[in-house]
């Protein structure tokens, strides 16, 4: 799965919702209905806290494997780990 943290912030979007502009806006940039399917899947059963939770781990763990992360992503905002990530995938095609 490509960007995983981003992919799980739309998920959790959508489960918000079920706003089919979601859906439409995950396709758009380049998520796959299968990648969608499965991390929504994975954050339904959490509650809003937890799933807010499984993002910013996703997107810590994602930082370290890539090399993106600059300091400790522990203390870093999901939102500014989602802004290092979206830079290294838009620089690598990754």
């Amino acid at each position: 799965m490509r960007n995983p943290g981003y992919v799980h912030e739309l998920a959790a979007l959508y489960l918000d919702g079920r706003d089919p502009q979601t859906l439409a806006a995950a396709r758009r940039n380049g998520v796959s209905d299968s990648d969608l399917a499965t991390a929504t899947a994975a954050l339904e059963p959490l509650s809003n806290e937890d799933r807010l939770s499984k993002i910013h781990d996703l997107y810590m763990s994602d930082a370290r494997d890539k090399g993106y992360a600059e300091g400790d992503p522990e203390v870093e905002s999901s939102w500014v780990l989602g802004q290092r990530a979206h830079a290294y995938y838009d620089r690598h095609g990754a």
